[in-house]
């Protein structure tokens, strides 16, 4: 149950292709071999409001929160989370150029007893389309 929320600044979008941004962090999720398919989820946000650093402004940023579910031990979140960032970077790095930026990452993980997913129809449709 990999799921991946990404917040950038305000604008960010005009500089950098985020839809493709949001493709390569699924493809570097699923990448890893850690990550089930059909448990990845990415989505992101543009704030429509920011104010960072001293506010002069012309600064970006891109924050991820990858929430993984319970097992995975620390060697192997860490290997997730090396591959992600270092993925979501080389993506990001041309399209920055030298404006003032910063990613982050932050992994979590999700307390199994609170979590609820009972409906789910995508594994069984990744499965129909599976070659025989």
């Amino acid at each position: 149950m990999p799921h991946l929320s990404f917040e950038c600044s305000h604008g960010l979008g005009q500089q950098a292709d985020l839809p493709a941004l949001a493709e390569t962090m699924r493809a570097a999720l699923a990448a890893t071999g850690q990550c089930p398919i059909g448990g990845i989820r990415v989505r992101g946000f543009e704030a429509t409001v920011d104010a960072i650093g001293d506010g002069a402004g012309g600064y970006h940023f891109l924050d991820m929160i990858l929430r993984l579910g319970q097992g995975r031990d620390e060697a192997t979140r860490d290997a997730i989370a090396d591959q992600l960032y270092a993925a979501v970077e080389a993506a990001l790095r041309p399209q920055m150029g030298d404006t003032p930026f910063i990613l982050s990452l932050e992994v979590q993980d999700i307390e199994t007893r609170f979590s609820r997913k009972s409906w789910s129809t995508i594994h069984a449709a990744l499965r129909e389309k599976e070659p025989e």
